[in-house]
């Protein structure tokens, strides 16, 4: 799995790129990575910094549905379980679904390592901007999910996925659709 992360994410948490490990042979296992990973959409996420309550927060958003997971107060110390964090999350928005929980386990044994690059696609990056000025309200939204002092994140990453509309070209057209949805009918077809 690759996330690509923004300017300021990559800034502020001090994110090395593939080629920038002094390790020769964790350099080359990341490399490994991203060269046999990317281009591959249903592979690829997103990654954008964002604040809330003074609190640093990720936005991971997947290149082919748009699916976003919000991670919220992630340190730079919790930076190398961020890919077990979007699993869990996976996990639980289908928790209800017992094909989609099985083809997700496959999927994250199949690739089990995470490694991070700059994101330069402007596709995603202007999702990711309208999602988080849009739905999250540029992290005022979050509190809508705060009960009894506690934020319900779980609760926040089902909501996104299955009630927020977006949109898409797909085969040419605008198509518009819930991020869960789409997400499972890729990966459905990924395993056919």
């Amino acid at each position: 799995m690759i996330i690509y992360a923004t300017k300021q994410t990559v800034d502020r948490y001090g994110i090395k790129m593939p080629e920038n490990f002094q390790d020769p042979i964790m350099r080359q296992i990341v490399l490994d990575v991203y060269n046999c990973e990317k281009k591959d959409r249903l592979l690829e996420w997103g990654a954008k910094l964002f604040y809330f309550d003074r609190r640093k927060c990720i936005q991971i958003c997947h290149f082919a549905s748009k699916l976003t997971v919000v991670l919220v107060d992630i340190k730079k110390a919790d930076l190398e379980s961020v890919g077990e964090l979007v699993a869990r999350y996976l996990i639980d928005i289908y928790s209800d679904n017992k094909r989609m929980t099985n083809l997700l386990k496959r999927f994250f044994e199949e690739h089990p390592l995470v490694c991070f690059a700059k994101l330069t696609d402007r596709k995603i990056i202007s999702a990711m901007n309208r999602f988080q000025s849009i739905y999250l309200e540029d992290g005022y939204r979050l509190y809508d999910f705060i009960e009894d002092g506690i934020l319900k994140t779980i609760n926040l990453n089902r909501k996104i996925n299955k009630e927020y509309l977006v949109s898409d070209k797909i085969d040419g057209k605008t198509k518009y659709y819930y991020p869960a949805k789409r997400f499972e009918e890729l990966l459905i077809n990924y395993y056919k």
